[in-house]
């Protein structure tokens, strides 16, 4: 019986919260800006703080604000 981890957005997650993008549930469009701002599955993502309209996340030594609609597209997995 395979143990898959759960999969969440990343506006559910809490702060100080890490998880690991996880790209099979990310559309290829998405999934390329995603790259570009510095996302990745092997480096995990730290929600750094959350706010009203988004969150910010920590990537490595660089912080990206997300806004919340975005957020919600970005599949994670706990870390």
């Amino acid at each position: 019986m395979s143990t898959e981890p759960t999969v969440y957005a990343l506006s559910s997650l809490e702060i100080g919260q890490k998880a690991f993008l996880d790209r099979k549930s990310i559309d290829r469009k998405l999934e390329k800006k995603l790259l570009a701002l510095g996302f990745s599955n092997l480096i995990p993502v730290t929600v750094i703080h959350k706010r009203k309209g988004g969150v910010v996340v920590g990537i490595g030594n660089a912080r990206i604000a997300l806004d919340q609609a975005l957020a919600n597209q970005i599949s994670v997995k706990a870390a």
